[in-house]
């Protein structure tokens, strides 16, 4: 695929995919039909497996929603401190080629994932805010970060970059405070430099 046809997957889900969706009750989260997009999660369980052949985890899927601040009144705001998903494990299919926008947002329990080998897309804001993640490898295969993907992870010290990569988003890694280093193939820092945010050029590293 192109960089721009990997760009295009849609990764919202459909009202006749919601209308038509397979329950899983033991991880407690739907998939399309087909098995190939994960669709929506209760969030309630603290580890979730998706199933292999799922290719898309669809927007916002694990992210927190305002019914988890349970000693909250409906309407009432949710102070920063107490809005945190769930989750705190997860496992990736081999099959995952796309992460939707925001599907780990403020999933503030997750401390660490790993990424499958076939995985092409990070989406817009996918790991916003998860303040417990510590470092992040992409696999081989993955071609684009979204903006604001990581941004607000502020224990997040190490992240490698593969050489593939070919598109970050705007303010990727902002408010990342305890970003130490960017790891990127040898002799991959002129290409680099070009995509990587200019104010994270200081941490860029070549292995």
């Amino acid at each position: 695929m192109t960089l721009e046809e990997i760009l295009l997957v849609p990764t919202a889900p459909s009202p006749e995919e919601l209308a038509d969706d397979i329950w899983d009750d033991d991880n407690r989260v739907s998939y399309s039909a087909d098995g190939t997009r994960l669709l929506d999660a209760e969030n309630f369980p603290s580890e979730v497996t998706v199933r292999e052949g799922c290719r898309i985890l669809c927007d916002e899927v694990f992210a927190f929603q305002d019914y988890m601040a349970e000693d909250r009144k409906s309407g009432e705001e949710i102070p920063l401190d107490e809005r945190n998903s769930f989750l705190e494990k997860v496992h990736l299919p081999s099959t995952l080629t796309h992460i939707g926008r925001a599907a780990f947002n403020e999933c503030g329990f997750l401390s660490s994932v790993k990424l499958p080998k076939g995985l092409l897309y990070i989406g817009e804001e996918a790991f916003c805010d998860c303040w417990n993640l510590e470092r992040i490898s992409l696999p081989a295969s993955t071609r684009a970060i979204g903006a604001r993907a990581f941004q607000g992870c502020i224990n997040l010290y190490q992240i490698r970059l593969n050489k593939g990569l070919e598109a970050i988003g705007e303010d990727a890694f902002d408010d990342c405070e305890s970003l130490e280093a960017i790891l990127i193939p040898s002799g991959t820092r002129d290409r680099f430099l070009r995509i990587i945010p200019e104010n994270c050029h200081e941490l860029i590293e070549e292995t």
